[in-house]
């Protein structure tokens, strides 16, 4: 079975509709037992959940790049005068902070309980334009110098 897309139907999410079919079907030819395709299912999303956190750490070590000119390196913070320590986090968080206001106001916050008041009041549904906004933001705000953590980006990724 092949699935033909005109030109004007080739949209960023009309392929992704289309490859969600085509793994479907491949996933139905196999005469395999419900555990098997949840199984296969499980290690996808593992997978692409894995290739998110890598993108995010690379996001992460790139803002460290355009701030402190080495990525991932404590030796560079450390060698910068004192006034740098305040400014960069400080730069950092003007940057968020408008980032998150304007373009997705639900995703302050930690992250975890976020994903967890999605699962249990919205069936886990979290808009794609939260999960990159967090991401930015977050990224910007631990390669700039701020106190946070990497854990609640990557559980909305």
């Amino acid at each position: 079975m092949r699935f033909q897309l005109t030109k004007k139907e080739q949209t960023i999410k009309t392929r992704w509709k289309y490859r969600i079919a085509r793994w479907r079907v491949h996933l139905a030819r196999i005469r395999a037992g419900e555990h098997t395709r949840l199984l296969v299912i499980a290690a996808v999303i593992g997978i692409l959940g894995g290739l998110g956190a890598v993108l995010f750490r690379t996001l992460i070590g790139l803002v460290q790049q355009a701030f402190y000119q080495q990525p991932f390196s404590l030796e560079a913070a450390r060698a910068l005068p004192w006034y740098f320590k305040i400014l960069f986090p400080a730069i950092g968080g003007f940057v968020v902070g408008p980032l998150v206001y304007f373009f997705a106001r639900e995703a302050k916050g930690h992250g975890v309980p976020e994903v967890m008041e999605a699962v249990a009041l919205r069936g886990g549904v979290i808009r794609p334009r939260v999960a990159i906004v967090k991401s930015l933001a977050s990224a910007v705000c631990i390669g700039s110098g701020g106190s946070v953590g990497r854990e609640g980006p990557i559980v909305q990724i």
